[in-house]
C-alpha cells in the first residue's frame, strides 16, 4: 500500500515537472514568434540603424612659402559641427531647435544653413555643415547632447592661417565657402556646398593646385550614430593634400615696403625685370585674411566693404592713376626714338609757356635746360614741348608699345588695364573729338593718362633694360613643373629702342637720384639707384592740394639698380600724398635698402619664420 502511494507521488511529480517544462517551452515558443512576426518591424529597424556611415576626411590646402621657403600660409586644425540628416529622428526643424541654444546661433540661421543643401537636392548622407571653427564651449554641447542628437556630430577641419596676417592680404588673397553663383560655373562643378575655395589672390589664381581631394572612411556605427571601433573600418580613402606653392616675394623687402608705406593709402611693387619676378607687393590699406578663413562676421565684413579707404581694393593692379612727372621719361624715349627730340637740344622754361590758347604750368622757373636736366629737374615746360612736336597718337603708340596702358599679365585675378588715350579712343568711348591742348596734359602724365604701380614698375624695367619686357608673376613655372604640373612659361615681349635711347633715359634718371634732383630721398648708400618722381594732380589746380586731404596730390617714385643692368624696380605710390620726392621716394628707399643689404650680407632682421626641409 505504501509503495503503490510512493508510486502515485513520484507521477503526481514527474508530471509536474513535465508541465513546467512544456509551459517553459510554449513561452520561449511564443517569445520567438513575437520576435520574428509581431515585432518583426521593430527590430528591422533597430537593426538597419546599425549600419555603415561615410565619414568624410577634409583635405588640407597646399602652403605657401616665399622665395626662401619660409611659411606664409599654412593650416591649423579647427572643428566643424555638422548635420547627417539620413535617419535621423527629428525634423529639421526640431534639429534646429534643440541645437540653437547650446550654440550660440539662432534657429533661422541654422536652418539656413541646412536648407542651402536642401534647395540643392543634395542626399541625405552628405554632412551640412552647420558652423565653422567651434569653440570648446561648442563641442562640449554637442558630446553632452549627443543621445539627443545623433544626427548631429564634429568633424575635423584644416583651416587657413595666414601667419603674417594683413602682410601681402592682396597678393595671398583669402579663402571662403563655394557660393551658390560659383557652384553653376565650369570652374567649379566638382565642389560642392560647403567647399572652401580661393576667393581672391594667389589663393584663387592657384586654387586647382593648392585644393586637395577630400577622402572619406566608412564605419559601423549604432543606433546612437556612434561609431563602433570594435567591428573596424569597412573602408578607408584618405585624403590627398594640395599642393604647396612656393612665391617669388621676399618677405624682407615685402616687410620693408609695408612698414614704409605704414597706414597711408598706395601700393609699392618690387620686381626683377630679368626675370619678371615679383619680390613685393603692398597694396594699402590692408586686411587681414584670417577673418575669411572662418566665416567672416557680419560687422566685420560691413567695416571692410563700407570703410570709405576701401582696403579690399587691390591698388597694385586694380587701380589706375595719373602717372605725373614719371611719364617724362617714357615720352623722352619715345622724343628720342620718332627723331622729333634732339637730346642737345635746350628749351627755355620761364614757369609756364602757352599752346593751342591755352597757357600750362610749371611749377619752377628752371631756365634754359637741355634733355638731361629737364629730367632731373621734372620741368613740364620742356615736356609740354616734347609731347606736342610728339602728338597724342603717337605718344599712344609708343607708350603702349613700353608696356603702358594694358595689362601686364601677372598672375594675380582682376587686373586693370590703365588707359593711354588716343584720338580713336576718345572717339569711340566718349564720342567727341580729340582737341590738341589735351595732348599738352598727356605730356607730363596728367589729363586722361593713367597706369597701375604694376604697370609703371613693369614698363620701367622694360625700358630700363633694353626693351625686353618680361612677364610680372609671382609663382615660377618651373616651381610648377617640379610637382609634375603644367605651367605656361613666362611670356617675354622685346621692343625695338636704340641703346643711345637708353643711356640717355637712364643717366637722366640717376641725376634724379644723385644729382640733386627731386629723387634724393631714394639714395641708398653704396648702392647705385636711379629713378624717376611723380605728383600728379587728383583735381583739376595747382592749388587744389591745399585744400582737402582727399584733394592732395599722388605722390610717385619709380626707380631701380643698378642703374644699369638693373636686378631691382621699385615703384611706390602714395595717395594724396603730396610731393613724390617727399612721400613715394623715402618708400622706395626702404625697399632697395633692405635689397642691397640683403646682397652684401649687411642685413640683421632677416625673419625666422623658415620651414622645415
Amino acid at each position: 500500500m505504501l509503495q503503490r502511494e510512493e508510486l502515485e507521488l513520484l507521477r503526481g511529480r514527474i508530471s509536474f515537472i513535465t508541465y513546467v517544462i512544456i509551459a517553459a517551452l510554449l513561452v520561449l515558443a511564443f517569445g520567438y514568434w513575437n520576435a520574428q512576426v509581431v515585432q518583426f518591424g521593430y527590430y528591422q529597424q533597430a537593426a538597419e540603424k546599425n549600419r555603415v556611415r561615410e565619414i568624410p576626411l577634409l583635405a588640407p590646402r597646399g602652403r605657401i612659402y616665399d622665395r626662401e621657403h619660409r611659411i606664409i600660409v599654412d593650416n591649423r586644425p579647427s572643428y566643424n559641427i555638422i548635420l547627417i540628416r539620413e535617419n535621423s529622428p527629428h525634423t529639421l526643424q526640431q534639429t534646429a531647435a534643440m541645437l540653437s541654444a547650446g550654440i550660440s546661433m539662432s534657429t533661422d540661421e541654422v536652418l539656413e544653413r541646412i536648407n542651402r543643401s536642401v534647395k540643392r537636392h543634395e542626399p541625405k548622407f552628405r554632412p551640412i555643415i552647420l558652423k565653422e571653427d567651434v569653440s570648446v564651449g561648442d563641442l562640449a554641447y554637442i558630446k553632452a547632447h549627443h543621445y539627443e542628437l545623433p544626427e548631429v556630430t564634429v568633424e575635423f577641419q584644416p583651416r587657413r592661417r595666414y601667419v603674417e596676417g594683413e602682410v601681402a592680404a592682396h597678393a595671398l588673397g583669402y579663402v571662403g565657402e563655394v557660393t551658390e553663383a560659383e557652384l553653376t560655373t565650369p570652374e567649379f562643378v566638382n565642389f560642392k556646398s560647403g567647399d572652401e575655395i580661393g576667393k581672391t589672390g594667389l589663393e584663387r589664381e592657384y586654387n586647382s593646385i593648392l585644393v586637395g581631394k577630400d577622402g572619406f572612411k566608412r564605419v559601423i556605427v549604432n543606433s546612437f550614430g556612434r561609431e563602433m571601433p570594435d567591428m573596424g573600418k569597412l573602408e578607408e580613402n584618405p585624403y590627398v593634400p594640395g599642393n604647396d606653392i612656393v612665391t617669388t616675394l621676399d618677405l624682407d623687402l615685402q616687410r620693408a615696403a609695408e612698414d614704409a608705406l605704414k597706414d597711408q593709402m598706395g601700393a609699392v611693387v618690387a620686381l626683377d625685370p630679368r626675370t619678371g619676378e615679383v619680390l613685393a607687393f603692398v597694396s594699402k590699406p590692408s586686411y587681414d585674411p584670417n577673418l575669411f578663413a572662418t566665416r567672416i562676421s557680419a560687422a566685420d565684413y560691413r567695416n571692410l566693404t563700407e570703410d570709405p579707404r576701401k582696403p579690399m581694393l587691390n591698388r597694385a593692379i586694380q587701380s589706375h592713376f595719373a602717372p605725373g612727372s614719371v611719364f617724362k621719361v617714357f615720352m623722352a624715349a619715345a622724343g628720342l626714338e620718332s627723331g622729333t627730340l634732339n637730346p642737345l637740344r635746350s628749351i627755355f622754361c620761364g614757369g609756364e609757356a602757352t599752346f593751342w590758347g591755352h597757357v600750362f604750368h610749371c611749377d619752377k622757373h628752371h631756365g634754359t635746360l637741355n634733355l638731361h636736366d629737364a629730367i632731373v629737374h621734372s620741368c613740364d615746360v620742356y615736356f609740354y614741348n616734347v609731347g606736342n612736336e610728339l602728338g597724342i597718337d603717337r605718344i599712344a603708340n609708343y607708350a603702349k608699345m613700353m608696356g603702358l596702358g594694358r595689362k601686364t599679365g601677372i598672375d594675380l585675378p582682376s587686373e586693370d588695364a590703365g588707359l593711354i588715350p588716343s584720338r580713336e579712343w576718345k572717339q569711340r568711348v566718349l564720342k567727341a573729338k580729340w582737341y590738341e591742348g589735351e595732348t599738352i596734359s598727356v605730356a607730363i602724365g596728367q589729363g586722361y593718362v593713367s597706369v597701375t604701380p604694376i604697370q609703371a614698375a613693369w614698363a620701367m624695367g622694360g625700358l630700363t633694360t633694353g626693351g625686353r619686357l618680361k612677364q610680372p608673376h609671382l609663382v615660377n613655372p618651373a616651381e610648377l613643373k617640379k610637382l609634375g604640373l603644367e605651367a605656361n612659361e613666362v611670356l617675354e615681349e622685346d621692343y625695338a629702342i636704340q641703346e643711345s635711347t637708353v643711356d640717355i633715359v637712364v643717366k637722366g634718371m640717376w641725376g634724379v637720384v644723385n644729382e640733386g634732383g627731386t629723387g634724393i630721398n631714394a639714395k641708398v648708400e653704396g648702392f647705385d639707384v636711379a629713378g624717376k618722381t611723380g605728383t600728379a594732380q587728383v583735381v583739376g589746380g595747382r592749388d587744389a592740394g591745399k585744400t582737402k586731404k582727399e584733394f592732395k596730390e599722388n605722390a610717385w617714385f619709380v626707380g631701380f639698380g643698378p642703374s644699369h643692368n638693373p636686378e631691382i624696380v621699385v615703384a611706390a605710390l602714395v595717395q594724396n600724398g603730396g610731393w613724390g620726392s617727399e612721400a613715394a621716394a623715402p618708400v622706395a628707399h626702404a625697399v632697395l635698402d633692405t635689397y642691397y643689404k640683403k646682397k652684401t650680407g649687411q642685413f640683421d632682421g632677416k625673419l625666422n619664420t623658415v620651414a622645415a626641409k
